[in-house]
This record gives structure tokens, C-alpha cells and sequence, in this order.
């Protein structure tokens, strides 16, 4: 979609997840609320990401962990080395050094030599991966503000960013804590035999 072209729709709109009515019973402790809230954060979450990879990989051929790349070694504005690269993306070194040999092939990134120890590259973005962000980002951010703006008022915007950080917040504080383990009730049915 380079310019600014836009696709047709594929998509039909995905329904909630729901859980069956005899939830809670087959899970003591759990709440079928809840559990419908986690699932249909998650789901939201892919099908928003999915819609930028899809972007970046028919517009440009980027996977999404290159697409992600280019934008933190051009957004840190000076040549990273690969280690911060791979913490910043969270992915293990060799994942790095993988994504960034397709980058480099694609001319879109260059590894230079550290200038304060030989032993070290740095990476930076070349004026085609520049380019690319300076183009798709834009491209991104409008699709996001289409999306939201079609799906909620600005004080409904800004109620799912207080609610979201509610959520995260309890997420932090719960991180640490053990799981609880229960048991779960259903009947069996016999297969075959």
C-alpha cells in the first residue's frame, strides 16, 4: 500500500469470546466474566497487531519483528548495538542476528564497526530503511486513530486508557503471586473402543 492505497475489507468482524453458561461450575474459583474480559483483551490486542504486520509484510516485505526493528534503531536517532536491539525487541540474540542479516540484505540496516571496542558492531538504519518508517509509521498511526475513532468517543478513548491501566496495574501487582491450583469439573465422555 505504498501512497496510500487502501485495500479491501477481507475481515468480518470477530464476535466476542464467550464462555458457556456452565463456566464458573466447571471451574470453581474462576469467574466467567473475568475470564471473558482476559480473552477478548488478548483477542483485541492480535487482531490489532495482526493488522500492522499484515501492512508492513504486503507493503514493504518486513516480518514483524523487522518492521519492529527498524523502528527502535531509527527512533534511538544513533547505531545500537545488536544486544539492545534483541532487549528492546525482547527476542534472544540469534533471533537478532537473523532478522538483522535479512534487514542488512534487504539494504535496509548496516552493521559498522564499534568505534570504542573492535570487538563490537553497532547497526544503524540506512537512508532506505529511514524511509520505510518515515513512510509506514505515519501509515500505522492513521489506521489506529480509524479504528478507535470509529469505535469509541473521545471520553470513551479516554475511559479505556484508565481502565487499561487498571488492568496492568493489577498485573504487576500480581505477577509474583503463586497460582492457585484447583480442580475441574466435567463429565467424561467415553470415546470409542
Amino acid at each position: 500500500m505504498r501512497g496510500g492505497r487502501s485495500r479491501p475489507s477481507r475481515r468480518v468482524a470477530e464476535p466476542l469470546i464467550r464462555v458457556d453458561s456452565d463456566f464458573e461450575h466447571e471451574f470453581p474459583g474462576a469467574s466467567a466474566s473475568a475470564t471473558e474480559c482476559y480473552a477478548n483483551i488478548v483477542r483485541t490486542g492480535d487482531l490489532l497487531i495482526g493488522l500492522h504486520n499484515e501492512q508492513a509484510r504486503a507493503d514493504y516485505g518486513l516480518s514483524p519483528t523487522g518492521k519492529q526493528a527498524l523502528a527502535v534503531i531509527e527512533g534511538a536517532r544513533e547505531p545500537l548495538e545488536p544486544g539492545v536491539i534483541a532487549e528492546r525487541l525482547i527476542i534472544t540474540s540469534g533471533s537478532t542476528t537473523s532478522m538483522l542479516d535479512t534487514l542488512e540484505r534487504a539494504g535496509l540496516v548496516q552493521r559498522m564497526p564499534h568505534p570504542e571496542d573492535r570487538r563490537k558492531l553497532l547497526v544503524d538504519v540506512t537512508d532506505e530503511g529511514a524511509a520505510i518508517v518515515d513512510e509506514l509509521l505515519p501509515s500505522l498511526h492513521q489506521r489506529e486513530r480509524t479504528i478507535i475513532e470509529d469505535a469509541l468517543t473521545p471520553i470513551e478513548q479516554r475511559t479505556l486508557i484508565e481502565l487499561l491501566a487498571r488492568v496492568q496495574a493489577s498485573i504487576a501487582d500480581h505477577a509474583e503471586d503463586p497460582p492457585t491450583r484447583g480442580a475441574r469439573r466435567v463429565k467424561r465422555v467415553k470415546r470409542g473402543g
